[in-house]
This record gives C-alpha cells, sequence and structure tokens, in this order.
C-alpha cells in the first residue's frame, strides 16, 4: 500500500471512532464502499505534462527546442516520480512537476514565465545632484589613454 494511501485510511479511520457492534457494522458498510473511491482518487497522479508556456530561446531552432522539451518533461517526470514525498494533491504535484520543468527549460536557454511579483521595478531612482562647490572624482584612466580607447 502506497503511503500516500495509508494517510488516507489512518484519516478515514480517526473520521469514524466506533463505540458499539452496531457502530461497527455500519462503518464498516461504509468503508466497503469507500476505499474504491479512495483507492482511485486518494493519491495525486502524475502529471500528463507541463502546464505553464515556455518558448524558444533567442537564436533556437525548432529542433533544438524540441529536444529541449522532451528531455525537461523527463527530467520533471522522474524528480516526481523518485521523490521520498508523495503530492498530497494533483494540483501539488502539478506545480512540483511545472517548477522542475521551468528550471530545466531555463537551464537550457530558452524562455520561462516569471510571476508578476519578481518583475523588476522600471521606474528609475532619483538621486539630487552633487553640490556645485564638490571636487570632481579622481580619474582612473588618464585622457591620454583614452582618446587610444576611442579609436
Amino acid at each position: 500500500m502506497s503511503p500516500c494511501l495509508k494517510r488516507q485510511f489512518y484519516k478515514l479511520l480517526k473520521l469514524f471512532r466506533a463505540r458499539s457492534l452496531t457502530e461497527v457494522r455500519q462503518m464498516l458498510q461504509i468503508i466497503k464502499i469507500l476505499i474504491p473511491v479512495l483507492w482511485l482518487s486518494a493519491c495525486s497522479t502524475m502529471p500528463s505534462g507541463p502546464s505553464v508556456l515556455v518558448l524558444p530561446g533567442t537564436g533556437k531552432d525548432y529542433n533544438s527546442f524540441h529536444n529541449d522539451d522532451l528531455a525537461c518533461r523527463q527530467l520533471a517526470h522522474d524528480q516526481i516520480a523518485t521523490s521520498q514525498e508523495y503530492p498530497d494533491s494533483k494540483e501539488e504535484g502539478q506545480q512540483n512537476y511545472d517548477i522542475n520543468y521551468i528550471q530545466c527549460m531555463y537551464g537550457k536557454g530558452n524562455r520561462v514565465p516569471v510571476p508578476g511579483e519578481l518583475m523588476y521595478n522600471t521606474r528609475q531612482e532619483w538621486h539630487p545632484p552633487p553640490p556645485p562647490n564638490m571636487p570632481a572624482p579622481p580619474q582612473t584612466i588618464s585622457p591620454e589613454s583614452y582618446d587610444n580607447y576611442s579609436q
């Protein structure tokens, strides 16, 4: 029995604490009905693919992008399948799959979605000008060597 199914079974037992023989029989009838339902729906299912849009990186052709996509799908699948902790829900499994997929595709140079919270502020920070009597900072390059760089 999978760890996920065991957790669901123990949760069910905690819900039905029987005190009499009649209650035990009723509980067994309910459990007979619920076990197949729990067996089919209690544990999360493996995602069939990513739920995010990833675009090819700059200068990548379709074949290269397609190969990256296949490799990253396999990697994301393997990461979830070999994980020590099973996801508690289908949504959690999909989220873990998407995270692994996005990291892989980004590592291969493709364009991945960025949540709005991570967007950088485009406003420029304003700094007041220095006072008029402040001396200029020391030059690290002499004006003569600067002429050599500009040519």
